[in-house]
């Protein structure tokens, strides 16, 4: 069993941050062998505590005041193995407080042991694993001086792991915007022998400017792809209203920094009367308007602008006689597990997602989906990906006409399930070879990486073998039935080796 420092946690509340938790230790307990066999991530297995011992330490300890658990959903799914320290920093509004919190970071940096943190969760583990998500950018405060604290404070974790010598991933990150290019420049110098694998290419192509150049930066993906979703009836009512089945639509909201909300809402009514009205073409009968975050922070918090929107909805589409497409749209409540998000998205016939988490569940389950994108580069990339560039729109300047034209077309596309879980299943692939080769290189600039060898299981995330085209049978099928001695050329190609790379 493994001991896994897992920082820069932060809420069950969001949904996407909880299912990039989830994400990185199912991938984790698959990648890396427990000592009596690989872990279980079925179900069964991970209840009884097998697996890897997960530490998180959260991003600071405003976690804590809120009215649900941090993490309930992480723990009700992994028992025992995981246990929740206390954060490195306090957060930056306690002014007092995380200035003296820097200065002790700094005296560590500077006097500490080398090899030693000052920290015993992260001096005590194998791995420590930054999670994943778009947490390193500051590009947002007005001043320089605060904004270079406040990217102090986030490195904080990394800075302490590289001082005690661990080896440090980052798995499926988004950077920036910074504040300035030397604040730019100073990040990923810190991350110089750490593995740092980003989620979409415009990440990617900032770590590949790194000066000097990071040995271990590639492309991978987010990590809440590799979450094994698990059965849930949470919201088996929503599906089916007095157990009869209704097809429905889903759409999640999400409120930001200077966004104006009756502008906002009369965008996404247009947009709602649009969808309903075409209905039948796109083979539903309802709108689910989904709080796929519920806080920790009131910015986070999508119940506002859900049920505001909501209200505006029922209001505007009932004066305008739309009565009856004001009944069609339904406010979803409670406070669901991401794996009950996932089973509602699959079964949804699209979605349009504000919220970055609810386009990639709706991704993880090949449901049609069109994203609305309000900050940095993660939705525009993450959708290129899947080859969906042009259906993604800014969230303050959407046009409800062309979603919808373009909603009935990815509607109308079958082969898209097939093709988003091939794409998944080779970025996951990749991710795994990555971590794989990291994991097994020689100690890094301290000399102390690899205080207990890490066994790597080769088999887990394997890359999706490619049907062979039909002139590629019939040919397989001519040399089978050919001569022995005719087969040399043929036996010789396809002996030679299949070389994947990132």
């Amino acid at each position: 069993m493994a001991k896994i420092c897992m920082t820069h946690g932060w809420h069950d509340d969001n949904k996407g941050d909880s299912a990039i938790l989830i994400g990185t230790i199912d991938f984790l307990d698959q990648l890396i062998d427990a000592e009596q066999g690989r872990s279980d991530v079925s179900g069964a297995g991970v209840a009884k505590a097998e697996g890897h011992r997960i530490d998180i330490l959260p991003i600071d300890d405003q976690v804590f005041a809120t009215e649900r658990g941090p993490f309930r959903h992480i723990r009700r799914r992994y028992r025992e193995r995981v246990t929740v320290g206390q954060p490195l920093m306090p957060p930056m509004r306690d002014k007092l407080r995380f200035v003296t919190s820097l200065l002790g970071l700094g005296a560590k940096m500077m006097f500490g042991k080398q090899g030693k943190s000052g920290n015993d969760i992260i001096d005590a583990a194998d791995l420590v694993v930054v999670k994943g998500g778009h947490i390193f950018h500051n590009g947002s405060f007005k001043k320089t001086l605060s904004s270079w604290l406040a990217l102090i404070g986030y490195l904080a974790p990394v800075m302490l792991a590289r001082k005690a010598g661990k080896r440090v991933l980052l798995l499926g990150h988004s950077f920036g915007p910074f504040k300035t290019p030397a604040q730019e420049r100073f990040f990923l110098r810190t991350l110089s022998d750490c593995l740092v694998v980003s989620r979409e290419e415009i990440t990617h192509a900032m770590t590949q400017k790194a000066d000097p150049k990071l040995p271990h930066a590639l492309l991978g993906t987010d990590m809440a792809f590799a979450m094994a979703p698990r059965a849930s009836d949470e919201h088996a009512a929503v599906k089916a209203p007095n157990g009869v089945a209704s097809p429905y639509a889903v759409i999640t909201l999400r409120d930001w920094w200077g966004l104006d909300q009756q502008a906002f809402a009369e965008r996404v009514e247009v947009l709602s009367r649009s969808l309903l009205e075409s209905r039948e073409r796109l083979g539903i009968e309802r709108l689910l308007v989904v709080p796929h975050v519920l806080g920790p922070t009131d910015i986070e918090n999508d119940q506002r602008i859900s049920q505001l929107v909501f209200d505006h909805l029922q209001k505007a589409l009932a004066t305008a006689g739309g009565e009856d497409l004001a009944t069609r749209i339904e406010l979803v409540q409670g406070d669901p597990s991401p794996d009950a998000l996932v089973d509602l998205y699959r079964d949804a016939q699209f979605l349009v997602g504000t919220r970055f988490h609810s386009v990639i569940f709706a991704l993880m389950s090949g449901t049609p989906v069109y994203a609305l994108s309000y900050c940095g580069p993660k939705a525009p990339g993450i959708m290129r990906d899947f080859g969906l560039g042009d259906s993604v729109q800014d969230i303050e300047n959407f046009d409800p006409a062309r979603i919808v034209a373009d909603i009935e077309q990815l509607v109308a596309d079958k082969a898209f399930p097939a093709l988003a879980e091939k794409v998944i299943a080779e970025k996951l692939a990749i991710t795994a070879d990555i971590t794989r080769d990291f994991l097994r290189r020689a100690p890094g600039r301290a000399g102390v990486w690899g205080q207990r060898e890490l066994k790597l299981n080769d088999a887990a995330f394997p890359a999706p073998v490619a049907p062979k085209p039909a002139a590629a049978e019939a040919a397989a099928a001519m040399a089978a039935d050919a001569p022995a001695g005719d087969n040399s050329a043929t036996a010789a190609h396809d002996s030679e080796p299949v070389v994947r790379g990132a």
